[in-house]
């Protein structure tokens, strides 16, 4: 029994990375994914649209995304793209791939993205979100491109893992995270709601995940890696391209563990911080 526990929380250690590719914003930076505690194992987990504006007259939105969350929330994002002239979105795809084809993919981190929807009782992104909108432009890697790259700097989402375990342990070591055990699990799994129970444990950690990923950002090689900071190099390529294009509003579209270094380029590149919105990804309600 307690191997199978640890199987089970190796497990969902790895599918929390799938879904976390979020996190906190560092000290004096805003923050990009909160939870908010409303009583016994009740709650919700926001994420946050930061907005930027420039003297020129530009406005850049950093929409903060969770990949697998309530189907209200991917609602509520529709209705605001909606309004928004152009929207710059995340998937390691080729050009002529439909979006909302690849929730079926059989990459590692869609199956686990899958995996954790059925656990946990949410929908997936691309599965809701309305891809085929004319505003809605791709800006991600493609993945010859992204295979290639992370060839060359030995990453993989293996190593990714194993990073992010590393990272774990010592933020544990600490105390700035507390980890499941075999029994939290085992209670969590032997509950009325299992998911409920499940969400609830992983979602007090999501804020936790700042220094997690800012140790995986710095890469194989120490100089930042593909799946983030490479990544944002290609988004700021095609927000560029736009702003050129004669666009004035742009929102950017992707996990939240990318926009703490899109939030620095902003600044590097003269923007200033101009408001703040909350959208309730994960909605813990009471027991009936």
């Amino acid at each position: 029994m307690m191997k199978k526990m640890h199987f089970f929380q190796a497990v969902l250690f790895i599918c929390k990375m799938a879904i976390i590719h979020q996190a906190h914003g560092q000290t004096g930076d805003p923050a990009f994914v909160r939870w908010v505690d409303t009583g016994e194992q009740t709650g919700h987990l926001d994420t946050a649209i930061q907005s930027y504006r420039h003297p020129a007259g530009r406005e850049v939105h950093l929409v903060a995304a969770i990949h697998v969350a309530d189907a209200a929330y991917y609602r509520v994002l529709n209705e605001y793209f909606a309004n928004i002239p152009c929207v710059l979105y995340e998937l390691v795809k080729d050009e002529e791939t439909n979006p909302t084809k690849m929730s079926e993919s059989s990459h590692p981190v869609s199956q686990l993205q899958s995996g954790m929807k059925a656990l946990l009782g949410l929908t997936h992104q691309l599965d809701e979100i309305d891809y085929t909108s004319a505003h809605f432009v791709h800006a991600d890697l493609d993945p010859e491109t992204f295979a290639q790259l992370q060839s060359q700097k030995g990453e993989s989402f293996f190593t990714l893992a194993i990073q992010t375990y590393l990272q774990e342990k010592q933020l544990m070591a600490r105390g700035q995270l507390k980890g499941f055990s075999g029994f939290d699990l085992l209670m969590a799994m032997g509950s009325g709601r299992p998911d409920h129970a499940l969400k609830w444990m992983m979602a007090r950690q999501m804020t936790a995940m700042e220094s997690m990923l800012g140790g995986i950002d710095q890469g194989m090689d120490g100089k930042g890696s593909v799946i983030l900071r490479g990544r944002n190099d290609k988004a700021f390529e095609v927000l560029a391209e736009k702003f050129r294009a004669g666009k004035r509003q742009i929102a950017i579209f992707y996990g939240a563990g990318h926009m703490p270094d899109m939030h620095q380029r902003l600044l590097r590149q003269g923007f200033i911080r101009s408001g703040e919105q909350w959208l309730t990804a994960w909605d813990l309600k009471p027991s009936p």
